[in-house]
């Protein structure tokens, strides 16, 4: 059997391809426990919870899961709190804003992208934002201005 030219380029690429589907299709994030799904295998994050910080408004929903960090008092008079949450940047981003719609906060025009977010809200003339930071597949970072 004779290949026409360029034909034999074209199947090495094929064939590469396959191949590194072949050994990519048990990734799971974690070195030597693949799961099949291609999804990172995340489990459930222990320890305590999240105690609202003062100066944080208590109908202000936060995300199931979140993990206080840090609490600073900033000299603009806002609360900037630091904490992580199970989860995506785009996932957060999506619970959180309809949770805030739904407790009455006006949410502004955010900005996202595939590591990090940021949205802006009000609530009775007071303003706040949330900024999001991928840390890895399963975890985001927020800071909370308020």
């Amino acid at each position: 059997m004779r290949l026409r030219a360029g034909a034999a380029p074209a199947a090495l690429l094929t064939a590469g391809v396959l191949a590194a589907g072949v050994l990519l299709s048990g990734c799971t994030g974690h070195p030597g426990r693949p799961n099949g799904s291609g999804a990172p295998s995340c489990a459930p994050v222990a320890g305590t919870g999240f105690t609202r910080p003062p100066g944080i408004p208590a109908d202000l929903p936060l995300p199931p899961g979140a993990r206080l960090g840090e609490v600073r008092q900033l000299a603009s008079g806002f609360t900037l709190v630091t904490f992580t949450a199970p989860g995506t940047v785009r996932a957060g981003l999506l619970e959180i804003t309809a949770a805030l719609q739904a407790a009455g906060y006006t949410v502004g025009r955010g900005i996202v992208g595939s590591s990090r977010g940021r949205l802006p809200f009000t609530r009775n003339g007071t303003p706040g934002v949330l900024e999001l930071t991928a840390v890895d597949a399963c975890t985001t970072r927020w800071q909370l201005q308020a």
